[in-house]
């Protein structure tokens, strides 16, 4: 089954970036694909 993700925040600088990479990083360490 496709899952799929929205990472949003209310404003600039919320660290939307560091969430995305960081539940990137712990799907593809559990052997999921990322890409």
């Amino acid at each position: 089954m496709l899952k799929r993700f929205f990472i949003t925040g209310t404003d600039t600088s919320v660290g939307k970036t560091v969430v995305s990479r960081a539940l990137l990083q712990a799907l593809a360490s559990s052997g999921k694909s990322v890409a």
